[in-house]
């Protein structure tokens, strides 16, 4: 009798459906396989404990399938947000204890993103494609990493560029020390913001604002190249940036849709300003200052102080890295204000006199240059003050299409100051 029809009867036997013994049925039906019945019990026990493992790991391997194809990815936003991530995720035990494979794994960045608590249930999986195979139910909760660039952060970017870039060292072209000023105000860049036509009708992106930036600044040089100044005052510094941190929102924390993490925004957009300032400075000493805007507060300081570090030894640079948020700047009779506007509203005409009193004095012409509504508006004179808005040459985003703010005209203006006279000329430059 062979092993298969033995092993039938053997079954039987086990679920009592023969009253032979063990060894009456060895000695019955074994023949020259077995002739020990205590041997040919445990045979049989062994066979049925292998069929029936066999068609348990079957079971769950068909199981395990069902589910991979049906498991639903789930992630729960909280109020202080932070996130839950519930993700079916194939890896190893050693994967599964390292924090940045599972933030990884369910789609967070480990610069923005700092694991909490992780959870993980192995399934034992089989599929035709790829055998068998080990799937982890894992669950894990995150919350965003402070907003902060921290020194080292700041130093490491300082030490890259210092070891990739060397400052010109150069005599100003223009500079006349009887000369003019000349203001060239680039508010409202928003390197890092993103538009879309099919959502915007419009397209920016970094590259093309360090473009207009670039572009604004070389067109300024040119169209002034019959002057010559005393000292270039460079404004930038309203919502240069268009988010402020790790978290990519403004400073108050409305979330920002962008192109760039902040690291890379921080970095290209100090860059951009020393190429900036390289370029003004071949003319005559520049001038340039902090002043607190809605978008980058914080990391617009970080720039204004890497700045300052940056240019400590160049003669033909100051930088005024204060954290005031307003700045005065006196030049003969001429007293400019400049804030981003946003804060001040109708208290703004009266602040100069308070703030600047000594230098208010002094002067016969004063104004006020704003950001913050990137457009040209009405130029307003109150308490003796003009007050100006300042145009921007960014892109026009989802937000701002949805809301109908549209139709600006994409330009800056560039301002040339006479001592005695006060402002001779304004510059425009448009850009498409």
């Amino acid at each position: 009798m062979n092993r298969e029809k033995l092993l039938e009867i053997g079954i039987q036997k086990r679920n009592k459906e023969i009253d032979l013994t063990w060894q009456e049925i060895a000695n019955q039906y074994g023949g020259d396989i077995f002739n020990d019945g205590e041997s040919f019990r445990k045979w049989v026990f062994d066979q049925v404990r292998k069929e029936n493992a066999q068609k348990q790991l079957k079971k769950n391997n068909n199981k395990t399938e069902i589910s991979e194809n049906s498991f639903k990815d789930s992630v729960e936003i909280k109020s202080d947000g932070s996130q839950t991530s519930n993700k079916l995720i194939r890896m190893s035990i050693e994967d599964s204890k390292d924090p940045d494979f599972l933030l990884q794994a369910h789609g967070y960045d480990k610069e923005a993103w700092e694991l909490t608590s992780a959870r993980s249930n192995i399934w034992n999986s089989y599929s035709k494609k790829d055998g068998i195979m080990q799937l982890y139910s894992s669950k894990i909760s995150v919350k965003p990493k402070k907003d902060e660039l921290t020194l080292e952060d700041v130093s490491r970017l300082f030490a890259e560029m210092g070891s990739n870039y060397q400052s010109p060292v150069h005599k100003p072209t223009r500079y006349n020390a009887n000369g003019k000023m000349l203001e060239v105000n680039i508010s409202d860049l928003h390197l890092g913001k993103i538009a879309r036509q099919d959502t915007s009708n419009d397209e920016y992106n970094y590259e093309i604002a360090k473009e207009r930036f670039l572009f604004v600044i070389n067109d300024v040089i040119r169209k002034t190249s019959q002057h010559s100044f005393e000292k270039i005052l460079f404004i930038y510094s309203q919502d240069f940036f268009h988010f402020d941190g790790l978290s990519q929102s403004t400073t108050k924390g409305t979330r920002m849709e962008s192109d760039l993490r902040w690291t890379e925004l921080f970095k290209l957009g100090v860059e951009l300003l020393v190429e900036g300032i390289d370029l003004l400075s071949q003319v005559a000493p520049v001038k340039t200052l902090y002043i607190a805007s809605n978008h980058d507060q914080q990391i617009s300081y970080y720039a204004i102080e890497y700045l300052y570090a940056w240019y400590r030894n160049n003669p033909n640079v100051t930088i005024d890295n204060s954290a005031r948020s307003r700045k005065y700047v006196e030049f003969g009779q001429n007293l400019l204000g400049f804030a981003h506007g946003h804060n001040e509203r109708k208290r703004l005409p009266f602040l100069m006199p308070v703030e600047a009193k000594e230098a208010w004095s002094r002067t016969a012409y004063r104004e006020f240059h704003l950001g913050h509504l990137h457009s040209e508006q009405l130029t307003t004179e109150e308490n003796g003050i003009i007050i100006r808005h300042i145009s921007s040459v960014a892109g026009t985003d989802t937000w701002h299409h949805d809301l109908g703010y549209v139709g600006a005209i994409k330009r800056t203006q560039s301002f040339i100051y006479d001592k005695e006279e006060g402002l001779t000329d304004i510059i425009y430059t448009s850009v498409m």
